[in-house]
């Protein structure tokens, strides 16, 4: 019977810590109760994490709008700085423009009155020139009026009249041509004149463009130099006279006979050969002398005006600076 109770006894310890573990481990097992802490905890966390990056988008989004400000107002700054140094840049260019113009037309006005100077003056040499001719000639006509009279004289021994009318327009017609041809040089060099004031006229306007023109000038002094020249010597020629001389003829004698007569018409056909080889070469020296040195001065002006890098642009070199 003890031996029973003892038994029970074993029993009941032994299934109670059979049960004890069992307990334990369901204990163990079972899950935590919700307490609230960690997820309140978790919670916490997700927000925090939350707010800071929704901090930190609208922080870089205020730094963004603040770069954007900052640029936006660089960028105005600039444009008005650039806008503002356009203007005084324009200013400047347009002040510079209108000192430029007020001292190109200073000096056109300036040009203008000594070119109308120059151009008096010529015109007073050229009267000059001309009041010079006309006194040489007047001077030379009474010089020769004598020796034509002789020689009418001595023409009036021709028998045949057609021979003897043509003698006698021959004997004037030497005066008449040296006149045609010194009126016709006088002309010339006065056509010569206009053309260096044309030349002078557009070297001065380059000059007020800023071009060089210093070549120019020299060239139309050196013309001016030639006409002058040729003037004077075509004064000279004017005062020649070319009248037949009766002494080279010889005397009347003899004239009555046929062989008089042809002696006579060999004699002054030979003194009119004479003469008009002589006013040939006169002629012919003055044309290939001063007046061909007259025209290529004049000519050397004009192109050495026409070496002037665009000469006749109204625009001054420095406008486009």
């Amino acid at each position: 019977m003890s031996h029973l109770k003892i038994i029970g006894a074993v029993s009941s310890v032994a299934t109670i810590l059979l049960v004890t573990p069992i307990a334990f481990a369901q204990e163990v097992a079972a899950p935590v109760p919700n307490t609230g802490v960690a997820s309140t905890e978790e919670s916490v966390v997700t927000t925090t994490s939350s707010d800071n990056k929704a901090k930190m988008e609208t922080r870089r989004e205020e730094a963004k709008k603040k770069i954007e400000l900052q640029r936006e107002g660089a960028k105005a700054k600039l444009e008005t700085s650039r806008e503002d140094a356009k203007k005084k840049i324009e200013t400047q260019r347009e002040e510079a423009k209108t000192r430029m113009e007020t001292t190109r037309e200073e000096a056109k006005k300036r040009m203008e009155a000594q070119r109308e100077e120059v151009k008096s003056k010529m015109e007073a040499a050229r009267e000059e020139a001309k009041d010079k001719i006309e006194a040489a000639r007047e001077e030379a006509k009474t010089r020769m009026e004598t020796k034509r009279e002789e020689a009418k004289q001595r023409l009036s021994d021709i028998r045949d009249k057609k021979k003897q009318e043509l003698a006698l327009k021959l004997s004037d017609r030497f005066e008449e041509l040296n006149k045609k041809w010194t009126d016709r040089f006088i002309e010339q060099l006065g056509h010569l004149g206009n053309v260096l004031l044309k030349i002078q006229e557009r070297a001065d306007i380059a000059a007020t463009n800023g071009k060089d023109v210093s070549a120019v000038n020299t060239a139309i002094q050196a013309a001016t130099t030639a006409i002058v020249a040729a003037q004077a010597v075509v004064t000279a020629q004017a005062a020649k006279t070319y009248t037949l001389d009766a002494s080279a003829v010889g005397t009347a004698d003899a004239t009555d006979t046929t062989n008089g007569q042809d002696e006579l018409m060999k004699k002054l056909r030979t003194a009119f050969q004479e003469l008009h080889k002589t006013i040939f070469n006169d002629l012919k020296a003055l044309s290939d002398g001063e007046m061909k040195n007259a025209r290529s001065a004049v000519q050397g002006a004009l192109q050495a005006l026409s070496q002037v890098p665009k000469v006749d642009d109204d625009n001054d070199d420095t406008s486009n600076q």
